[in-house]
């Protein structure tokens, strides 16, 4: 057995030795590098998750809200939308000489706890993630009729779906919801591959699904009118019924007699309505000589009047339907012919601004542009103090815990003191004991940096099913990134440090103890 051997195996037994104390040491480092190692990889994963959520997307255009508030709501699915874009400037902004194409959005609905979003085709070949990764079907293909739906990989796992299968959306955004769209069931026609974004999280129709659950949904007037049109046709069945139940009693005389009943009731019907019509006509000439006289007495402000009534009227009519509009928009899903955003392409990133200013400045309607990337630093800078402070904290942790490791080691010399007198008597060098003492306590920090990895590796699979249900993001299990390799070199170095001055003191009492015997 080697030198470097005959070390280590003196320094585990000697931590055997004292084994509560190294226990209580390691419980304290393994935390601090738990917390350390947890918090800035939590950081690195989230600020590329975020950032790697869409790509090849020049602009979001919404409703003139906050710029977070558009991307959490555009990309994110989180939160509700205050207002929408009418489908008329939907047109103006893809009539553009910039704009090379336009993906509209419309949130509102939802189906057992994920976000429906109502699009078109072209999302799913426009629509990028990290590195400009295109969407890919795991099955089926995108929605080509009204009733399709296409699923998230996450949708289709965890609740269980497969190709064909048939689902009814739902209003709103909740656990339970009351209010289904009964009356129009979604088959699926296809399920997307894992993407570990928000996508995973959604499911996805056509704006003229919405437009049909809303229209068909929204009011009982649809089926009401079809319960009309049924009555009516089985009365009018029933009478058909009775006549020819009539015709077949009276026989085949009955049918010559019934034309020549017919003809005599129509030339009388076309006398009596000559009739009617020449009094209608004399009514009419009376009824406009009054009105004439009338006039002729009320004199010339009688048609000023009357045009006020009829404004009056016209002003009400109008306060009543812009009341109808406003309850409409108030209702949890868009209203029908809006969208909730539009992810704009552009012919060339120099043009951005260009597009940016001019749906900033439009007039027809309050609207909001946002460059994603610029967003999403903004969101970052808002996070950025509570990051600091959490790395400030962990690293704080860290010291402390170190601190402890060298009271442990400095408190265990004077006991100690025997055991290096043992160890120089058969022989050992200073810098035998030296080295013990860096031994043991690299052991013990090796020991607590292993156990807060298990420990990591165990919470970020249990706070993957947090952050796949909030955010549509996944925490990678791979934690030996760049950063957290700088970090655990850094661990081992600042312990090293803390341990010099308790081995500069073995040293130190080992050449004493030496000296001691020599003069023996």
């Amino acid at each position: 057995m080697g030198a470097f051997g005959t070390v280590w195996l003196v320094a585990s037994q000697s931590l055997r030795y004292r084994l509560s104390g190294v226990l209580l040491t390691i419980a304290s480092i393994a935390l601090s590098v738990f917390v350390l190692l947890g918090v800035e990889h939590v950081r690195q994963e989230a600020r590329s998750g975020f950032a790697s959520t869409v790509s090849g997307v020049d602009l979001i255009v919404g409703a003139r809200t906050g710029e977070i508030n558009l991307l959490l709501l555009s990309v994110f699915r989180i939160g509700t939308a205050t207002a929408n874009l009418s489908w008329e400037s939907v047109e103006q902004l893809d009539q553009q000489k910039n704009v090379v194409w336009t993906v509209p959005i419309s949130l509102g609905d939802s189906h057992r706890n994920f976000r429906v979003v109502g699009t078109t085709q072209a999302f799913f070949s426009r629509y990028k993630f990290g590195s400009k990764q295109p969407l890919v079907f795991d099955q089926g293909q995108p929605f080509e009729e009204v009733a399709e739906v296409v699923l998230g990989a996450r949708v289709a796992g965890e609740l269980g779906y497969q190709l064909g299968d048939s689902l009814v959306l739902s209003h709103g955004m909740a656990d339970t919801s009351f209010s289904h769209h009964d009356q129009l069931p979604f088959a699926v026609s296809g399920i997307l591959a894992p993407t570990g974004t928000p996508i995973d999280n959604a499911l996805f129709v056509g704006l003229d699904a919405i437009d049909a659950m809303h229209s068909e949904g929204g009011s009982d007037s649809h089926q009401a009118h079809e319960g009309r049109d049924a009555h009516e046709d089985h009365d009018a069945h029933n009478e058909h019924e009775v006549h020819e139940e009539h015709d077949a009693h009276l026989g085949p005389d009955a049918d010559e007699d019934h034309k020549a009943h017919e003809d005599h009731d129509g030339h009388k019907g076309h006398e009596v309505y000559e009739e009617h019509e020449a009094h209608q006509d004399h009514d009419a000439h009376n009824e406009h000589e009054v009105h004439e006289e009338h006039d002729a007495h009320l004199g010339p402000d009688a048609d000023e009047d009357h045009e006020a009534h009829e404004d009056h009227d016209g002003h009400e009519d109008h306060q009543d339907l812009d009341h109808h509009e406003e309850h409409h928009q108030a209702h949890d899903h868009p209203p029908i012919g809006t969208v909730t955003a539009v992810l704009v392409g552009l012919s060339s990133p120099i043009t951005t601004l260009q597009v940016k200013r001019w749906v900033d400045e439009y007039e027809e309607e309050a609207l909001l542009a946002i460059l994603p990337g610029v967003a999403l630093t903004q969101l970052w800078e808002l996070v950025g103090n509570v990051e600091s402070v959490l790395l400030g904290i962990s690293i704080l942790i860290l010291v402390s815990s170190l601190l402890g490791l060298n009271a442990m080691l400095l408190a265990s010399m004077r006991e100690r003191r025997r055991e290096i007198e043992v160890l120089r008597s058969i022989g050992a060098p200073s810098s035998f004991i030296l080295s013990l003492l860096m031994i043991e306590s690299l052991l013990i920090v090796s020991v607590g940096v292993m156990l807060a990895v298990g420990i990591l590796l165990a919470s970020i699979a249990a706070a993957n099913t947090l952050f796949v249900e909030t955010f549509g993001l996944m925490i990678s299990s791979q934690i030996l990134n760049p950063s957290n390799v700088m970090a655990l070199g850094l661990i081992y170095l600042t312990a090293v440090i803390v341990t010099l001055l308790p081995a500069v003191r073995a040293y130190r009492v080992s050449r004493s103890v030496g000296t001691a015997a020599t003069a023996d």
